[in-house]
């Protein structure tokens, strides 16, 4: 049973990524960010409730990412194995319990340090919703990698009565797909609060500007309408 619902929920999240347009904004913060590392990698900071769009924004890169142990999570770990992810996973401590988090973010790191980038739900995955958890700074002080803020912007979506309220995109949405400017945690950081306000500040702002973009659709470019736009940004930049 958990495999048949694992591979219809996979299909139904195909066929809703290719009725969606997208436009991607911001795409040279890409470049900056993979100029910041010697690596080439970085972390997409992304809200919980934009999750969807943003893994199915990523169709045809290879990312990172950490995804819970739970049994529910496995349709989220199946969708993003399928679609040429990595996956490691793990979850926050429940009290004194270790439920794999510290395994999966080490894991993951690793991962970075091949110069594969990853992406973070900063207020999973159980909230307090947009507030932004120290995990993700702590993960980029230890990897080097830059913080690039991630913003999906969708024009109609179906919202959850979730602690999130998890945004589901409609059927032929157009999605403005938002990078902001690379935020790089030093390696000797000892304030990770500011660093997390500095990154809720700039997911705030991305948000507006992404939704003004959205007002303007018809002057997006219409060359960043797919993911080979940034396997063209981040093959060059790595080449330099």
């Amino acid at each position: 049973m958990i495999w048949i619902i694992n591979r219809i929920l996979y299909l139904i999240a195909r066929f809703f990524h290719m009725t969606y347009r997208y436009r991607f904004v911001g795409t040279e913060n890409l470049e900056k960010a993979c100029k910041l590392n010697p690596g080439r990698a970085y972390l997409l900071g992304i809200w919980h409730q934009n999750l969807f769009q943003g893994i199915l924004a990523q169709t045809g890169l290879k990312y990172v990412v950490i995804v819970s142990r739970s049994k529910d999570a496995n349709p989220v770990a199946f969708t993003c194995s399928n679609l040429g992810h990595v996956v490691t996973r793990g979850s926050s401590k429940k009290g004194d319990v270790d439920k794999g988090g510290k395994a999966a973010k080490d894991e993951m790191i690793g991962v970075l340090h091949q110069g594969y980038p990853g992406a973070v739900t900063i207020d999973g995955p159980k909230g307090p919703a947009k507030i932004v958890k120290p995990g993700i700074i702590d993960m980029a002080k230890k990897s080097g990698c830059p913080i690039v803020p991630y913003i999906p912007v969708p024009e109609k979506y179906w919202t959850f009565n979730s602690w999130d309220k998890f945004r589901l995109p409609k059927p032929f949405s157009k999605i403005v797909v938002y990078y902001g400017e690379p935020i790089a945690v030093p390696t000797d950081c000892d304030n990770f609060e500011e660093y997390q306000n500095k990154l809720k500040a700039s997911l705030d702002r991305d948000e507006l500007m992404a939704h003004q973009k959205l007002m303007f659709w018809d002057q997006l470019s219409k060359e960043n309408v797919d993911n080979q736009v940034l396997a063209t940004v981040l093959t060059t930049s790595s080449s330099k």
